[in-house]
């Protein structure tokens, strides 16, 4: 869901990925909330990543944007590195327009995926062995000049002592957020979570926690259609 700023709307935009439909069918459309008319066909992305486009999109300058992961695996990290600069863009949804655009992202090495920080666009990315963890951030939009904000290197040493020297490499999972002007990074073993800053010390550890990739945002926007009444649930909680 999105809001269109020239008419004031709030609209779904919808993915069919049904690859045997034709040409002209195949792609994107577009519906406002509450209309009885059916959705408008507004073309498709590159088709080859439109499978891996639409996961979490981050909301600035008016558009949503997606960092495709091709969902393959790879026997050597070059060849995850060639793929990866033949094929990966930053995909955009411009909201006034409604027409999709590419956008050049930094040179990121493997496990890449794109987060918003302090209102901008951030890319972060680890080496193979996630041991490493490059953060970028867009500081120019226009010209699309991202730079090397932190590398980060993980404390693993610490976090396997922590898993009483547990071997499990392949079963690291990092991501990197940001709240109230500070990023931090996660990191997942197991039933373990791992909270550590950009200077790469272990600040916290906690057990039989999860995360995702979704988070929860209270909404500042009283809208129409989420009207409710007082004792109902929605009204005990800022979370939608």
């Amino acid at each position: 869901m999105y809001p269109h700023p020239p008419t004031g709307e709030y609209k779904l935009l919808l993915q069919c990925c049904d690859l045997d439909m034709p040409k002209d069918e195949f792609g994107c459309y577009v519906l406002p909330l509450g209309s009885d008319q059916p959705p408008r066909y507004i073309g498709c992305p590159e088709r080859q990543v439109i499978s891996a486009l639409f996961n979490v999109p981050v909301w600035a300058r008016h558009s949503l944007h997606w960092y495709p992961m091709p969902y393959l695996k790879y026997e050597t990290e070059s060849a995850q590195l060639q793929d990866q600069a033949e094929q990966k863009l930053v995909i955009v949804f411009d909201t006034i327009a409604e027409s999709f655009r590419q956008m050049r992202p930094p040179f990121a090495s493997t496990y890449s995926s794109i987060f918003e920080v302090d209102g901008m666009l951030g890319i972060y990315s680890s080496n193979r062995a996630k041991e490493i963890v490059d953060i970028w951030v867009l500081h120019n939009y226009e010209s699309e000049i991202w730079d090397l904000k932190y590398r980060v290197e993980l404390p693993l040493t610490q976090i396997r002592r922590k898993l009483q020297a547990r071997d499990g490499d392949g079963n690291w999972y990092v991501i990197v957020a940001s709240g109230d002007g500070d990023v931090l990074l996660l990191v997942r073993f197991a039933h373990w979570l791992f909270y550590v800053d950009t200077d790469g010390k272990l600040v916290a550890s906690f057990q039989d926690i999860n995360f995702y990739k979704y988070g929860l945002k209270q909404t500042l926007v009283p809208h129409d259609f989420f009207t409710t009444r007082e004792g109902f649930a929605a009204d005990a909680s800022p979370f939608i």
